[in-house]
C-alpha cells in the first residue's frame, strides 16, 4: 500500500476520533449548562470502561467535560501531527532521484569541459587574429611607406620638370620681351625725337603733340602690362618648403612635425591627416586645412587671400581646381571677394579678376 494511502487512512481516522471528542466536550458543556454539575450520568459508550477503572457505570459531569475536552486535545495534536508529517519516500522515487542527480553531474561535468574546451578555442582564434592584425599593420605601414616614397621622387620629378620648363620658358618670354622693348624704344625715340622736330618746325602742333604724347604713355602701359602676362607668375610654396612657410604653422607646431619625419610642404601633403592628428595636438580637419592652404599655394599666382577665397568657394586641392569651369568659379570668387570687401578683409584691388581665375585653373590643369 503506498506510504501516501497509510496517511491519507490514518488522518480520517484521527480526526473522525476527533470529531466524537469534540461533540463529548459540547455535550458536557451542554449539561453543565443545565445545571447537571453535581449529578452524574451513565455513558452507555464507554459505560464498560468507566465500571472496570471505577467500578461503577455513572460519571461526574464535570470529570465528564474535563476527559471529553483532553481527549479532543490529544487527538487534535495527533492529527495535526499525521497531517504534517511526511511520508516516507519511495525507493522507486529514490532511486529515480540518486539517478537524476548522477546524469546532473555527468551533465555538468560535461558542459563544464565544453565551456573550458571552448574558452581553449577562443583564445586561440584570438591569438591568431591578433597575430593577422599584427601583420597587416606591418604590411600596410610598408606599403604607406613605399607609397610616399614613389610620390615625393614622384613630386620631385615633376618638380624639376616644372623648374626646368619655367626656366626654359622665362629665357624665351625674356628674350622676346627684351627684343620688342628694345623696338619699341627705338620707335618711340624716333617718334619723340620727329615730334620735337616738328614742334621746332610749327609751334602750333602743340595739341597734335600734347595727343601724340598721350599715346605714347599709353603705349608705355601696354608695354608694362605685355611684360606682365610674358612673365609668368610664381607659386607661394613648393614642396621643397618647410613646414613653416605654411600660414598656420608655428614654431612649436613645426617641431612636433618634424618628429613625424614631416619636414617639408610635400611631406605634410602626403602624409594621412588621421596619423598627423594622432601624433599632435591638431585635429583631422585642421590637419585637412593646412594641407589645403599649402596645395592651393604650390598654384602660380594663388597667395593666402586667393586661397581662403578658394576654400570658401569648396575648392581645396589642386585637382578640385583643375577640375572648375573658370567663368564659374569666377563668379563664385566674385560674390565672396564682394562680401570680404566689405568685411574689411581684402581691398578692393586685391579681389581676382577673371583673368588670374583662368591662369589658376590652366596651371592647375597643367
Amino acid at each position: 500500500m503506498s506510504s501516501y494511502l497509510k496517511k491519507g487512512i490514518a488522518v480520517w481516522i484521527l480526526g473522525f476520533l476527533t470529531f466524537l471528542a469534540a461533540l463529548n466536550t459540547l455535550h458536557a458543556v451542554m449539561l453543565e449548562a443545565l445545571q447537571y454539575t453535581e449529578s452524574a450520568i451513565q455513558l452507555c459508550i464507554i459505560s464498560d470502561i468507566t465500571q472496570g477503572l471505577l467500578g461503577t457505570r455513572w460519571i461526574n459531569v464535570m470529570s465528564y467535560f474535563g476527559v471529553s475536552a483532553t481527549l479532543t486535545f490529544v487527538l487534535l495534536g495527533l492529527t495535526a501531527i499525521a497531517v504534517t508529517r511526511k511520508p516516507p519516500l519511495d525507493p522507486a522515487l529514490v532511486k529515480m532521484f540518486v539517478k537524476l542527480d548522477g546524469n546532473l553531474t555527468a551533465n555538468r561535468k560535461t558542459v563544464k569541459d565544453g565551456l573550458e574546451e571552448s574558452k581553449k578555442t577562443l583564445e586561440t582564434a584570438r591569438m591568431d587574429v591578433l597575430e593577422g592584425l599584427d601583420g597587416n599593420k606591418k604590411v600596410s605601414e610598408k606599403l604607406l611607406r613605399d607609397a610616399t616614397k614613389e610620390i615625393m621622387g614622384g613630386l620631385e620629378q615633376e618638380g624639376k620638370t616644372i623648374q626646368g620648363v619655367r626656366e626654359e620658358l622665362l629665357s624665351t618670354i625674356q628674350t622676346n620681351v627684351s627684343s620688342v622693348r628694345k623696338e619699341t624704344l627705338a620707335a618711340l625715340g624716333n617718334q619723340g625725337r620727329a615730334i620735337q622736330n616738328v614742334e621746332r618746325l610749327n609751334k602750333q602742333s602743340v595739341a597734335t603733340a600734347e595727343k601724340q604724347m598721350a599715346e605714347l604713355a599709353d603705349m608705355r602701359t601696354r608695354i608694362e602690362r605685355i611684360e606682365k602676362e610674358f612673365t609668368p607668375p610664381q607659386p607661394k610654396l613648393t614642396s621643397l618648403n618647410n613646414t613653416e612657410d605654411v600660414k598656420g604653422i608655428g614654431p612649436r607646431l613645426a617641431e612636433q612635425l618634424k618628429d613625424m619625419g614631416i619636414t617639408s610642404v610635400g611631406e605634410l601633403i602626403t602624409t594621412d591627416p588621421a596619423t598627423i592628428a594622432e601624433n599632435t595636438k591638431m585635429s583631422q580637419d585642421m590637419a585637412k586645412h593646412l594641407q589645403s592652404t599649402a596645395q592651393l599655394l604650390m598654384v602660380p599666382g594663388v597667395d593666402e587671400n586667393d586661397a581662403k577665397l578658394l576654400q570658401e568657394g569648396e575648392v581645396s586641392t589642386i585637382r578640385e581646381l583643375a577640375q572648375q569651369d573658370p567663368l564659374e568659379l569666377s563668379r563664385k570668387i566674385a560674390e565672396i571677394a564682394k562680401t570680404y570687401v566689405q568685411e574689411g578683409k581684402i581691398t578692393e584691388s586685391e579681389k581676382p579678376t577673371i583673368e588670374e581665375v583662368l591662369s589658376w585653373v590652366k596651371f592647375a590643369r597643367s
